[in-house]
Order: structure tokens, then C-alpha cells, then sequence
């Protein structure tokens, strides 16, 4: 009898091989999710900006109805106070910037949320995570009211992760020295910022 309990408890047991092939398949796994996880982070933080940018463009054209301009010079927001730049920078961030966009919107009560932050909690080129000018991509978010052929246009701008540069593109979206405090070599949107993903307030 204690040799049939013996082989019983044996039966329920696992193998030395059993116990490898499922630490095996757990690695596996694991190596599968490592992989894979950071790029639907960046998916995600991608999609999270074209919202925010969808809602933005919709917020300055409301702000343009409602002041007939798009937040330009002698506005009080933005760089100088002049309508361009990040567009969540205010005095707490850059002393260059007396009121950030974000909130000139929600002071015309065309937006609720002030926090127009990336995902990545960034609002200008501060270096590290965010990017640096001329550097790594900002992540952050900017307007610029500009010209275009001659004819004045704002567009909000950003960087996406699983977007590549679009430098040439980007950097030809103004006439150059049309932006309101940005020389003709600042206002390199891609270039010097990293920015490739766009959208034209109407």
C-alpha cells in the first residue's frame, strides 16, 4: 500500500523538462510583450496628439470668429505676446512668453482645458524628454500664424513617434520671415524642432 500512495504522489507532480518548458514559453512571452509594447505606447501618445491638435485647430478658429484674427501680434499670448510659438509655455515656463496660448483660448471660452501638454508632459524645447532645439524632436506642441504664398495661415504643429522627419516639408510651410518674432532660420519647423505632423486651422 505505501508503494501505490508513493506512486500516486509522483503522478501529480511536475518534471525537471515540464518545469523548463514553461519557464521557456513565460520568457517567450515576455520577450513577445518587451517588443512590442513600447511601439503601441508611441501609437498611442501619436493618437493622443491628433486629438489635441483637432481640438486646438477647432479652438482658434473659434477664437478667430469671435476676435477676427487667429491670435496674431499685440494679442498678449504666445511668444512676446505675439500669437507664435509653444503653445503652453507661459511665464512660469519661459519669462518670454507673459500668457501661454493654451490659456488665451480658455480665457475666450473657446476651450475648457488649459493643459494642452504632449503626452510626454512636455511644452518646449527643455531638453531631456522634451527635445532640444536643433537637437532630438521636441515634444511638444506649437502654433504659427504665418504666410503662405502671401496669404496669411496657422497651422499647429507637433512631432509623432512612429511618424518619420519631414524636414523640407515642414520648413517650407511659411514664406520665410513671415513669423511674427522667429527669424528666417528659426521659423524651420522641421529642422530645428523636429515637428512633421501639421494641421491648418480654417
Amino acid at each position: 500500500m505505501g508503494i501505490q500512495l508513493g506512486k500516486r504522489r509522483y503522478a501529480l507532480g511536475f518534471t525537471v523538462v515540464e518545469i523548463l518548458i514553461v519557464i521557456v514559453v513565460i520568457g517567450i512571452l515576455i520577450g513577445i510583450v518587451t517588443l512590442l509594447y513600447p511601439g503601441y505606447q508611441k501609437r498611442t501618445r501619436d493618437a493622443e496628439r491628433k486629438s489635441d491638435m483637432a481640438q486646438l485647430a477647432t479652438g482658434f478658429a473659434a477664437y478667430a470668429l469671435q476676435k477676427n484674427n487667429f491670435m496674431t501680434s499685440g494679442s498678449g499670448c504666445g511668444l512676446y505676446g505675439n500669437g507664435n510659438g509653444w503653445l503652453s509655455a507661459g511665464p512660469s515656463d519661459l519669462a518670454v512668453y507673459p500668457k501661454s496660448m493654451a490659456t488665451c483660448l480658455q480665457e475666450a471660452g473657446v476651450l475648457r482645458d488649459t493643459d494642452f501638454k504632449d503626452p510626454l508632459n512636455c511644452v518646449y524645447d527643455s531638453g531631456g524628454v522634451c527635445g532640444t532645439y536643433r537637437g532630438t524632436p521636441v515634444q511638444a506642441y506649437m502654433k504659427a500664424t504665418c504666410l503662405k504664398s502671401s496669404v496669411p495661415i496657422t497651422y499647429i504643429l507637433s512631432h509623432l513617434e512612429n511618424e518619420p522627419r519631414k524636414d523640407a516639408e515642414v520648413d517650407a510651410l511659411c514664406d520665410p520671415g513671415s513669423v511674427s518674432d522667429f527669424t528666417t532660420v528659426s521659423q524651420k519647423w522641421g529642422t530645428d524642432y523636429g515637428m512633421n505632423y501639421y494641421v491648418t486651422v480654417k
